[in-house]
C-alpha cells in the first residue's frame, strides 16, 4: 500500500516536471513494483547520482527522530506521508523536523500536530487514477454482483480462505458469487497454499483492484488503502482491522456510512458481516453506502498533494 500510493504520487510529480527517484529495500515486493514501474521512466532506485532538494518518507508508523534528523541534515525539504490506520510513533519529532506532513485518513492518532504545515483528511488520499475513471461508470454502466474479499497485500493472519468461506455462506441463495484477491506480497508457493472454497474465483497480484471492483457489489477487506480505494469507486465495504487503531478508524468510517466495522482480525463479527451482505441486496441501502464512499474520497487527492509539494519545494 505504501509503495503503490507513492508510485501514483511519483507519476503526478513527474507530470509537474519534478524529478523523482526511489530509495527502497532491495529484494522486496515494493522494490519489484518500483522496478517494473520505472522501466520506461528516467527514475533510479537506491542510486542517487542526481542531487535532490527534498525527501518524501512514507513508512509504517512514520519515521523516528533519528531518521528525521538524518533527512534534515541531508535535504532542504523533508515531507512525511502517513495515515490510513497505523498510529504515528513519534509525532513530536515530525512536528519539529519536517516541512510538510500529509495524513490521508479520516482519523489520526492523538498527539500534537503542527498547525501550519499539514494536510489532514480524506481529500488528500493518494489513489490510482483508474479508480477515479471507474467511479464514472460503476453502479450505472457497470454493475457488479459478487462479494470481493481482499485481505491486504500479504494477509499476515491467513484470513483469506476463512473470510471467503464466510462470504460464501452469506451469499447462499442470493445468486451472488465470491471473488478473492491474492495480493502482491504473497509469493506463489504461499498463494498456492491458500485454501479457497470451491467456486471462488481468484485475482492474483493485480496491478490495481479496478477490475475486481468492477465485478463486485460489495467487498470485505482488511482496513487500509483498499477501504478508501473502494470508497472512491463507490463499492461498499465491511472492514476487518489488523490492529486496534485500524478498528478505531473503521468505527469512524462506519459513523459516516462508508464501511461496516467487523472488529479485530482475531474475532471478526461474522453476524454483522452477514447483515452487511444482506443489506447490500437492498438497492436503497447499497446506494446510500456507495454514495457515502464516493462523497468521502473523490480520487483527486494526488493532485492536491502534488500541488502542495510543489509549493514547498
Amino acid at each position: 500500500g505504501h509503495v503503490k500510493r507513492e508510485l501514483v504520487l511519483a507519476e503526478e510529480l513527474l507530470s509537474h516536471g519534478i524529478q523523482v527517484d526511489f530509495e527502497i529495500p532491495p529484494e522486496t515486493v515494493g522494490h519489484q513494483l518500483v522496478e517494473n514501474w520505472r522501466a520506461e521512466r528516467d527514475v533510479s532506485i537506491n542510486d542517487f547520482i542526481r542531487p535532490h532538494d527534498a525527501v518524501i518518507i512514507d513508512i509504517e508508523h512514520g519515521p523516528n527522530a533519528q531518521l528525521l534528523q538524518q533527512a534534515r541534515d541531508k535535504f532542504n525539504c523533508v515531507i512525511v506521508i502517513g495515515g490510513v490506520g497505523f498510529p504515528i510513533t513519534d509525532q513530536r519529532a515530525i512536528d519539529e523536523l519536517v516541512d510538510l506532513q500529509i495524513y490521508q485518513s479520516i482519523a489520526i492518532n492523538d498527539g500534537p500536530i503542527s498547525a501550519t504545515k499539514h494536510l489532514i483528511g480524506c481529500e488528500y488520499l493518494i489513489v490510482n487514477k483508474e479508480y477515479q475513471s471507474l467511479r464514472d461508470v460503476y453502479g450505472r454502466v457497470i454493475i457488479g454482483h459478487d462479494v470481493l474479499v481482499v485481505m491486504g497485500g500479504g494477509d499476515p493472519h491467513g484470513l483469506t480462505g476463512v473470510v471467503c468461506e464466510a462470504a460464501k455462506i452469506c451469499c447462499n441463495g442470493n445468486g451472488a458469487g465470491v471473488r478473492a484477491v491474492i495480493g502482491p506480497a504473497f509469493d506463489r508457493p504461499t498463494a498456492n497454499r491458500v485454501l479457497l472454497p470451491e467456486g471462488v474465483k481468484c485475482f492474483f497480484a493485480p496491478p490495481t483492484l479496478a477490475r475486481a471492483f468492477a465485478n463486485s457489489r460489495c467487498a470485505v477487506s482488511a482496513l487500509g488503502m483498499t477501504t478508501y480505494e473502494a470508497a472512491c469507486v463507490g463499492v461498499p465495504t465491511a472492514s476487518i482491522g489488523w490492529s486496534e487503531d485500524h478498528v478505531e478508524t473503521a468505527k469512524k468510517l462506519e459513523e459516516v456510512g462508508v464501511t461496516a466495522n467487523l472488529g479485530l482480525w482475531s474475532n471478526p463479527d461474522w453476524v454483522k458481516m452477514k447483515e452487511f451482505v444482506d443489506r447490500m441486496n437492498d438497492k436503497r441501502e447499497w446506494q446510500k453506502m456507495s454514495e457515502a464512499g464516493r462523497g468521502l474520497v473523490d480520487g483527486l487527492g494526488v493532485n492536491r498533494v502534488a500541488d502542495r509539494i510543489q509549493e514547498v519545494l
